[in-house]
């Protein structure tokens, strides 16, 4: 796993500073902007992500930090799973993810849906693409500069 743009600390729940953006990611993001609507600029981090065969995604809300998500998915497809919770219970959705496929996570699928993946059947690489929400870039108290040593 690795970030670019900007990473999450857990520990002090802030967004860190990370290295920039690689030039070699530079066109996936333009097109997953694109796919988007957004500006490529706009998509400030990036995590680039290796899942062996196993590895599952458990369910989780992408932190508040974080706006619009959009995920590029190379290798094995995968079960892309969304639930939110009801009064009677669990609405759940499950979508297949092919391999150099594309997705997006916008207004009510990212603030009200969690999303997970079962374990892997094979080899699968993610690269997610997120914008920051308004209060990160400006400033508010879950965002932060690098500490020394990040």
């Amino acid at each position: 796993m690795v970030y670019f743009g900007w990473s999450y600390d857990f520990a002090a729940g802030r967004l860190c500073q990370a290295a920039p953006i690689p030039d070699f990611l530079r066109p996936v993001r333009d097109r997953a902007a694109r796919f988007a609507g957004l500006k490529p600029e706009a998509l400030a981090q990036v995590l680039v992500n290796r899942y062996p065969p196993g590895a599952a995604i458990g369910w989780h809300r992408d932190r508040p930090q974080f706006a619009d998500v959009v995920g590029v998915s190379l290798g094995a497809p995968i079960a892309f799973r969304l639930r939110r919770r009801t009064p009677a219970g669990w609405d759940r959705r499950t979508v297949t993810v092919a391999p150099r496929s594309i997705y997006a996570l916008a207004g009510p699928a990212r603030t009200e849906w969690e999303h997970g993946t079962p374990p892997a059947p094979a080899l699968r690489h993610s690269i997610t693409f997120r914008s920051l929400a308004e209060a990160a870039k400006a400033g508010a108290p879950a965002f932060a500069p690098p500490r020394s040593g990040d």
